[in-house]
C-alpha cells in the first residue's frame, strides 16, 4: 500500500519530491552480494549491527539528530526561564532589603541558574523524544523505500504530532497530526529543495556524519595510544622489532 501512495504521490510530476540516487548497499553494512532485497530487508539490517557491534548509519544519524534535538531543546527552554526568571525577581524585589550588593546578586544568580535548569531539563527531553521519534519514522520509512522523497516527511510528521498529542484526547490527537503533517510537509520541501539544488543525497549526509564519528574515535584511540607508557616500554617495543624481522607467526608454526 505504502508503495502504490508513493508512485501516486507528484514526484512525476515535481521532480524535486524526490531524489533519482540509487540507495548504496554500504549504508546499511551489509555483504554487497545480496542482490535482490525488499523493504523489510532493508529495515531490519538497519536495526542490526555489524559484525564489529557498531549501529548502522541510519541508526547513528538517528541518535546525532535526538541529541542534537535534546541540546537545542535544553538551550531554548533554558534561555527563555531564565530570562522570565530575571524580569520577575527584578520586578518583585524592588522593596527587598539585602544584607549587601553582593547577597542581592547572589539571589539572582542562584535564581536565575535554578530557573535555566528547569526550562533546560522541561524543554529538552520534549524536543529530544519528538526530534528522535520523527528522525527515526522518516528514516524508517525512507530505508524501506529505498529513496528519500515527501512521503517520509509527512508521514513521520503526521504520527510523531499524533502521538505526542495524544494523552489529551482524540481531539487534541487528530489537531497534533494535522499540524504536524503541515509543518513535516513544510520542512520537507525545504530540505529536499536544498537536496536538490546541492546535489546530495540523505544517503551522503549520513555517510558524512558517520565518517565524522570514526575519525572522531580514531583520532581519540590514538591519543590513548600515545598516552599509554605500557605500550612504549623496552619489551614491547623489542618485541614489535622482532615482530617486523620475523613477521608474523601462528602458534603451530613455532618449533
Amino acid at each position: 500500500m505504502l508503495r502504490t501512495v508513493v508512485r501516486l504521490s507528484p514526484n512525476f510530476i515535481i521532480p524535486i519530491f524526490g531524489n533519482n540516487h540509487e540507495y548504496d548497499r554500504d549504508v546499511l553494512n551489509r555483504p554487497p552480494t545480496q542482490k535482490l532485497e525488499t523493504g523489510w530487508d532493508r529495515v531490519r539490517a538497519m536495526y542490526s549491527k555489524n559484525e564489529y557491534e557498531e549501529v548502522s548509519v541510519e541508526v547513528h544519524s538517528v541518535l546525532q539528530s535526538t541529541l542534537c534535538g535534546a541540546f537545542f531543546g535544553a538551550c531554548f527552554g533554558g534561555f527563555l526561564k531564565s530570562r522570565d526568571a530575571y524580569i520577575y525577581f527584578i520586578e518583585n524585589n524592588q522593596a527587598t532589603i539585602f544584607q549587601s550588593t553582593m547577597q542581592a546578586k547572589k539571589k539572582l544568580q542562584d535564581y536565575v541558574t535554578i530557573a535555566f535548569a528547569k526550562g533546560a531539563y522541561q524543554w529538552g527531553w520534549k524536543l529530544g523524544i519528538f526530534t528522535g521519534m520523527f528522525s527515526l519514522i522518516a528514516t524508517t520509512v525512507s530505508v524501506y523505500r529505498g529513496d528519500t522523497s515527501l512521503v517520509e516527511y509527512i508521514t513521520a510528521g503526521t504520527i510523531t504530532g499524533a502521538l505526542y498529542k495524544a494523552n489529551l484526547g482524540l481531539a487534541a490527537t487528530f489537531v497534533g497530526a494535522t499540524v504536524g503533517a503541515t509543518l513535516s510537509t513544510t520542512v520537507g520541501l525545504v530540505i529536499l529543495g536544498l537536496l536538490k539544488v546541492t546535489g546530495f543525497s540523505m544517503d551522503d549526509i549520513r555517510r558524512a556524519l558517520y565518517r565524522i564519528k570514526e575519525a572522531r574515535e580514531d583520532q581519540f584511540n590514538q591519543a590513548l595510544d600515545k598516552s599509554a607508557t605500557i605500550r612504549h616500554d623496552d619489551l614491547t617495543r623489542h618485541h614489535e622489532q622482532l615482530v617486523q624481522e620475523k613477521g608474523q607467526q601462528n602458534v603451530e608454526q613455532i618449533d
